[in-house]
């Protein structure tokens, strides 16, 4: 009852925190119903029409899974560290770490749940007729409709939800675990296991080589792995995060000379310092805009070792990449959010030293300026490691391959993450409306 009681007054008084893992799980159910769906028509759908879904079905599944994956657990390890603070209160206060524990995970099963069927129902609605749209320039597939399932909508949700509180197990056990006096005193935190780092990024990149070695034998099935080498590495290197997000930031900050501007110039101090200490805006953009760059690219090159148009419609890829980069872009925008809370306070120091009333403004900005240009950057230089290991394979045996880099779709998806975590910034930074009192004559 006492955890009970906890969670539900935190959720309260920190809902601007916890509205970001919401948001979060809203959208990974709604990218989660969409190879939910086509799992579900491919079963009612008779003959080859079916198995051509359920191939459908299975390549956005492994996208939206690395979606998923990446941006739900670094959402939640970001809302973790933001009431650190918080926990460590009860635990002076008397709460046991057993309690604090609990009471985390009690939270954001509660919330990504709450998320994920917000997201199921709305998915109910939506994506039904978006995939039968999609489907309509695919060969054979133009007059398959599909229908939501209410079986789909509980799994959807079972394994969302699923997702977040084993994504919060290791953060409820550091909470639990940090000293009350440390988080008081601001103290660092303890970071996430380097070796459960280096492992799973060890296992990304050995299947990655594994895909790249098989690559020149599957060309005359359709080069399947072709799609997968880039977002496998994209998601190698979003799990390295910060090891790689935090030089990154300082290398080409570095270019931009500090007279530029007073805003940039503290733009550029707080993400340097930001991206030393925390990993998820980045991560997240960095799989909105390297998933969909990755495959395409991989595509695009193994269609030129054989000399053919790239196999499929525009509606097929669309469907495959629209979810994921949709659930990256709108948590790498919820995260800026999330760890902008602090804005107020920034305004009024900054007003203190008789700043202007606009440069927050224009530090916020730039901040997400930053990490969109930040995150692209890095997204850019892995497709093109991968691109041109898969050139590199395939043009021993096809001549004619040649590497091609999705120049156009790295910078459209890229101006889009980045104007949604801009705008993200920004927000917390404009200046409230203060109500104004009417003082009686």
């Amino acid at each position: 009852m006492i955890v009970a009681q906890l969670a539900a007054a935190d959720l309260r008084s920190s809902w601007r925190v916890w509205c970001g893992l919401f948001a979060v799980c809203a959208v990974a159910a709604v990218a989660g119903s969409v190879p939910g769906t086509l799992v579900v028509g491919g079963l009612q759908t008779p003959d080859v029409r079916g198995l051509a879904m359920l191939s459908i079905a299975g390549t956005t599944a492994a996208f939206a899974l690395i979606a998923v994956l990446v941006v739900v657990s670094a959402v939640v390890r970001l809302t973790a560290a933001l009431l650190v603070r918080t926990y460590g209160l009860w635990q002076l206060a008397g709460v046991t770490p057993r309690g604090v524990r609990w009471t985390m995970l009690l939270q954001t099963a509660l919330v990504s749940t709450t998320g994920a069927v917000a997201g199921a129902a709305a998915a109910a609605v939506v994506v039904p007729p978006a995939v039968s749209a999609a489907l309509l320039d695919s060969n054979g597939l133009a007059d398959v409709r599909v229908a939501a399932s209410w079986v789909e909508a509980i799994v959807v949700v079972v394994v969302t939800a699923g997702a977040a509180v084993v994504a919060g197990a290791p953060g409820s056990r550091r909470a639990a675990a940090t000293s009350p006096s440390a988080v008081l005193r601001n103290a660092p935190v303890g970071r996430r296991s380097v070796a459960v780092r280096a492992t799973v990024v060890v296992l990304l990149v050995a299947l990655a080589g594994s895909m790249l070695a098989g690559l020149p034998a599957s060309v005359p099935d359709g080069a399947a792995p072709a799609l997968l080498i880039g977002p496998v590495l994209v998601a190698a290197v979003a799990v390295l995060g910060r090891t790689v997000g935090a030089p990154a930031v300082r290398l080409w900050t570095a270019l931009v000379p500090a007279s530029t501007s007073v805003a940039f110039g503290l733009a550029r101090a707080a993400v340097r310092w930001s991206a030393s200490r925390s990993d998820t805006t980045l991560a997240a953009l960095l799989v909105a805009v390297g998933l969909p760059t990755g495959l395409v690219g991989g595509q695009r090159t193994a269609a030129s070792a054989v000399g053919a148009d790239v196999p499929g419609g525009a509606g097929a890829t669309v469907l495959v990449l629209s979810g994921p980069v949709l659930l990256a872009a709108i948590g790498a925008a919820a995260t800026a959010a999330m760890a902008a809370r602090d804005r107020a306070r920034e305004r009024d120091q900054l007003k203190a030293v008789g700043a202007s009333p606009g440069l927050p403004v224009g530090v916020a900005a730039l901040e997400g300026l930053v990490l969109g240009i930040t995150g692209t950057l890095v997204a850019a230089a892995v497709v093109g490691v991968a691109v041109t290991a898969e050139w590199a394979v395939l043009v021993g045996g096809h001549p004619g391959a040649r590497p091609v880099f999705p120049v156009v779709l790295l910078g459209a998806v890229g101006v889009f993450s980045t104007a949604l975590v801009v705008v993200s910034s920004v927000l917390p930074a404009l200046p409230a409306r203060r109500r104004r009192v009417p003082v009686r004559a």
